[in-house]
């Protein structure tokens, strides 16, 4: 606007300056070209301010549209996530599910291990006292015998 009055005043001081001389056609014809001028630039102006107009316009609706988007976003994540903590909740009550049948396999086997090796301690002290026993008796129907056999020698040797 500033450059329109300076131009404005220019013109005018310069016809002003010459309106008495010879130049003055040409200063009318050189005014009418500036006024050309000034329109189209008006009119340049003009259609400048509209474009930037839409474009304002555009560029908040992309900023709408940016920020559903991000919200949209965001939403998904927070699902995404609920998801996820529930299916590591899942996870962590199959885990303990899991260490307690582990725990009741082991405390079982456990259990089973201490009965056989009470069954096997259990048949070696038995197995001990049959071989004790079957020896005794051995031994004792060996010393019997030998015994027997001893007398039975012993008559022999007298009776001769």
């Amino acid at each position: 606007m500033t450059r329109l009055i300076l131009l404005f005043l220019t013109i005018l001081s310069c016809s002003i300056g010459y309106s008495q001389t010879e130049k003055s056609a040409d200063n009318s014809e050189k005014i009418t070209r500036l006024q050309q001028k000034n329109d189209q630039l008006v009119r340049r102006i003009a259609d400048l301010e509209s474009s930037i107009f839409v474009l304002k316009t555009e560029l908040k609706a992309s900023q709408e549209a940016v920020k559903g988007e991000i919200k949209r976003g965001l939403e998904i994540q927070a699902q995404n996530e609920r998801a996820m903590n529930l299916a590591l909740d899942g996870f962590a009550e199959k885990f303990e599910k899991q260490n307690e049948t582990v725990k009741g396999v082991q405390e079982e086997l456990s259990k089973k291990f201490n009965d056989q090796m009470l069954m096997s301690a259990l048949g070696f002290v038995a197995l001990v006292i049959i071989f004790t026993i079957a020896s005794r008796s051995s031994t004792q129907k060996a010393l019997k015998q030998n015994v027997a056999n001893w007398n039975a020698f012993q008559e022999h040797l007298l009776k001769k």
